[in-house]
């Protein structure tokens, strides 16, 4: 039997699992994916550019949790580019306006490498037998001093017998895929039903670039389309710190215009960064992350409800269940900054301290 499991390996389970075993608690992670990261997910480009698909900013100022992790663990950051004038196309086949406006990021960074950086670290940081991929949770039962867990996996069915189990994932999915017994109470369900999962109706696009022609022509690279049928809804400046030339975006087409437009999604984004740009703005690659069609991101009810980030977090996802025994992280469970990276860090700073006074008190 184990201490501590932690199902999801995104950012919020990482950094848990890293604190817990430093403070000499046996801790496995468990991951749906064959990869960890979660909704972090950097790629590489044809030129060795590295760029993000999933979350990307964090602002030093005043996201002190992340500020602190990425010191902590030495890596660098870059300030997002955004000197110079942006663009605003108001409506479809409209000439794009040029805009000056001052502070449009507020002062965000990005993590040089990308943002997989940090929790490929954090997850090197731990015991080589901690981390186990390619796990589905599918149920939970309550034995009385323990909880079992039961996994799909590529070898079979796999059970696993821990004092405490940590569900550091989006409450939705939670909610609609993994069987709880006894039932948790229906206050419970229906808060992790009602908290939306931040990015999960999302798309992203990365677009590398022959050169960064923008900067050189006094362009920020900030480009906005606010109208409905705008392909690209906002783009920005996605150059790595090792000077590789990208334009980073939001796809602005719902999830379901993105599955009837899926192969040509590619061509239709560079089509719009033309338009905002001019021919030389027309992709050497492109990759496309739609978070909609990923069903260990997306829940039915995200694909449903477009929302914005979460702005509370229910106090019920933020309390432990079965005496202790159960506990819910991730960002959307965060009592400050849900659906950000730092709401993860914050939720995880919250599931730490509850475990060690809960194992204080079962050893006395």
């Amino acid at each position: 039997m184990i201490e501590v499991a932690i199902v999801g390996a995104g950012l919020s389970g990482l950094a848990l699992a890293n604190t817990l075993s430093l403070a000499g608690c046996v801790v496995h992670v468990f991951e749906a994916r064959d990869r960890v990261g979660g909704r972090i997910r950097s790629v590489t480009l044809a030129d060795g550019g590295r760029g993000d698909l999933g979350p990307t900013w964090f602002w030093p100022e005043h996201q002190r949790r992340m500020a602190s992790l990425v010191e902590h663990l030495g890596l660098e950051h870059l300030c997002q580019h955004e000197h110079g004038t942006h663009m605003v196309q108001s409506e479809a086949g409209a000439e794009p306006k040029l805009v000056e406006q001052d502070d449009v990021h507020a002062n965000a960074s990005r993590l040089a490498g990308g943002m997989a950086v940090l929790t490929d670290t954090l997850a090197a940081r731990l015991p080589e037998t901690a981390l186990h991929l390619e796990h589905v949770l599918t149920s939970v039962s309550d034995q009385g001093g323990h909880v079992t867990l039961e996994f799909a996996t590529p070898s079979g069915p796999q059970r696993v017998e821990s004092l405490v189990a940590v569900f550091a994932m989006p409450p939705r999915l939670i909610e609609s895929s993994v069987s709880f017994e006894p039932s948790l109470p229906p206050q419970i369900r229906v808060a992790m039903r009602e908290m939306p999962t931040w990015m999960a109706a999302q798309a992203k696009l990365l677009a590398g670039q022959r050169s960064d022609f923008w900067r050189q022509e006094g362009r920020s690279g900030t480009a906005v389309a606010p109208y409905p049928s705008a392909v690209l809804g906002e783009v920005w400046d996605a150059c790595d710190e090792a000077g590789h030339a990208a334009l980073a975006a939001f796809v602005g087409l719902g999830a379901d215009q993105r599955k009837q437009f899926a192969s040509g999604l590619p061509m239709l984004a560079s089509s719009q960064l033309v338009q905002f740009f001019g021919p030389q703005a027309e992709p050497v690659d492109c990759h496309v992350q739609d978070w909609a069609t990923e069903p260990l991101t997306c829940a039915e009810l995200d694909r449903m409800q477009v929302a914005d980030h979460p702005t509370d977090a229910p106090e019920v996802l933020q309390r432990p269940c079965w005496q202790g025994r159960i506990h819910f992280c991730g960002s959307e469970t965060a009592a400050y900054a849900p659906g950000y990276m730092e709401g993860a860090l914050e939720a995880a700073g919250r599931v730490h301290k509850a475990l060690l006074v809960w194992f204080r008190r079962a050893a006395a």
